[in-house]
């Protein structure tokens, strides 16, 4: 494994040189790639180092790679990849689709394909949706803020990804409810985590009928057990939608929770983010304790006018010590009632992450 969390200060050359002699490498991990990784890296990779395999490739930021050599590693390791990630890097394009369109042996070991802040034409995109053979075993799908995203492109990722248990499609400003009914059409039964952060158009009704069960002629609404929902149409998200969140988490059962590696934990949500929900309410707050008192680990309601110090307290008072962090930015309303009074002060392992306060006897910096 190669994992640099921050490649900038690293030269070129040195990059090659640490992969031409870095044997058996199975896993690359670079963040802020910038010039380090580019064609002489790849060629120090594929020329120098045949002992490598690579089964995860991921990189960020690498302004310099160029559209051929990311299509030269996906065809050099097709048969081993199993995570693909690219986020910041300008410059892959046709050839980059190509190579994940032609090689069918992509497909025999790849779960995870993650593109992010990337730039690709509607033409390549939907060129990509249709690669049946190298989507068809994947289980996590991130297209996080990419231009020429729209719902017909999206509707086609999710007809021929039909094993995806974990779906980002976060600031894609293009899409509409028509993507919410591609979701529950073809993703729901083994879907467990949907994030659509800061997607505007969104609509309540639109989100209602995505979790509403039954429905004639679609399948049962996603059992989720994470949800992200920040930043969207402030009005769009209200305690309706999140009853109906709740009540299908709620109903998963243990052959779906194994499935997606969540077995022996319980039904019921694990993260909740509703930041910027101006019409959620404290009656989130207690469907949250009456379905996911034993799963829930973080919530964001940030940005929440409606949410009170007692609605927080009670959720506090009642969900298990795995709750472990709770985010109130931009919550005024919210007083020392709450966040000197609530079970759990005295407990470290809680982290109020919002709330700016003098230390003063128990209280801190929080």
């Amino acid at each position: 494994t190669l994992e640099v969390v921050d490649c900038a200060g690293i030269p070129h050359d040195t990059m090659a040189s640490i992969l031409a002699k870095t044997p058996g490498l199975r896993y690359l991990l670079l963040t802020h790639a910038g010039r380090c990784f580019g064609t002489k890296a790849v060629n120090a990779l594929l020329e120098k180092n045949n002992e490598a395999k690579l089964y995860c490739l991921s990189i960020t930021g690498a302004y310099l790679l160029r559209d051929e050599d990311v299509a030269r590693l996906i065809e050099a390791y097709q048969s081993t990849l199993q995570s693909i990630a690219f986020e910041y890097c300008p410059l892959p394009g046709d050839k980059f689709v190509d190579a994940i369109h032609n090689n069918r042996r992509l497909g025999e070991n790849l779960l995870e394909l993650s593109l992010q802040k990337m730039k690709f034409s509607t033409e390549q995109l939907d060129r990509l949706a249709q690669s049946k053979d190298a989507l068809k075993g994947i289980k996590s799908l991130t297209l996080n803020s990419i231009s020429g995203l729209n719902d017909e492109i999206l509707q086609k990722f999710l007809e021929n990804a039909p094993l995806l248990d974990s779906l980002n499609i976060s600031y894609n400003y293009s899409l509409t409810d028509a993507t919410l009914s591609s979701i529950r059409q073809y993703s729901s039964l083994r879907l467990k985590t949907l994030i659509l952060d800061g997607i505007k158009a969104f609509t309540g009704a639109a989100l209602l009928t995505l979790f509403t069960h039954p429905l004639e002629g679609l399948p049962p609404p996603p059992k989720l057990k994470i949800l992200k929902l920040a930043s969207i149409d402030h009005e769009a998200v209200t305690d309706d939608v999140l009853k109906l969140v709740t009540a299908s988490a709620s109903s998963a059962t243990n052959d779906s929770l194994r499935l997606a590696g969540y077995q022996g934990r319980g039904s019921g949500l694990v993260q909740v983010d509703v930041q910027g929900s101006t019409l959620v309410t404290d009656q989130m707050l207690e469907q949250l304790v009456e379905t996911s008192a034993n799963t829930l680990e973080s919530i964001n309601v940030s940005y929440c006018p409606l949410i009170s110090n007692k609605g927080l307290g009670y959720l506090v008072s009642k969900v298990g010590n795995q709750l472990r962090k709770i985010e109130v930015w931009g919550c005024a309303q919210l007083t020392d009632e709450f966040f000197d009074g609530h079970d759990r002060v005295q407990d470290g392992k809680l982290e109020i992450i919002g709330a700016w306060m003098k230390k003063s006897g128990t209280r801190c910096l929080r």
